[in-house]
């Protein structure tokens, strides 16, 4: 909340010290170029320099506000990081936890026994049993030729 008030804080100065240097510029109610200066400001003279004051006013609270969003888009997306960073480790932690819970209670071993029993370890098993007879990794079809 600090930063915010001083951001806030910071513009309307800046939006104080830009009429005064544009008063200061183009000089109003002093004599230039020689004109004659107006004892009286007409109607007109004030406007110009209301408005004037208007538009950098609300020029400044603009620039304030675009800041402000800037700064919490990055905020936010930070955080995002960090919290999506958070979640995927505590899965990873969890994930090996529950592995090693079913490991410990035998089901992998009860699946492999299944697995084999069905026959769907058969090719898999005979080419263990080649690499550790040959003694490496069994050749292509293509390298025979």
């Amino acid at each position: 909340m600090g930063k915010v008030s001083s951001a806030l804080l910071g513009s309307i100065i800046g939006g104080f010290a830009a009429v005064a240097a544009m008063v200061f510029w183009f000089g109003w109610g002093l004599p230039s170029s020689g004109q004659a200066t107006h004892v009286d400001p007409t109607r007109a003279d004030y406007v110009d320099l209301l408005l004037t004051v208007v538009t950098i006013f609300l020029g400044a609270i603009g620039l304030a506000v675009t800041v402000g969003a800037l700064v919490i888009g990055l905020v936010a997306l930070k955080t995002l990081r960090e919290i999506k960073t958070e979640a995927a480790t505590e899965a990873k932690a969890a994930a090996a936890v529950k592995i090693s819970e079913t490991m410990a209670a035998g089901l992998g071993h009860t699946i492999l026994s299944e697995m084999a029993q069905r026959g769907e370890l058969d090719e898999v098993l005979e080419r263990v049993a080649m690499r550790m007879q040959s003694g490496g990794p069994e050749p292509d079809a293509g390298d025979q030729a």
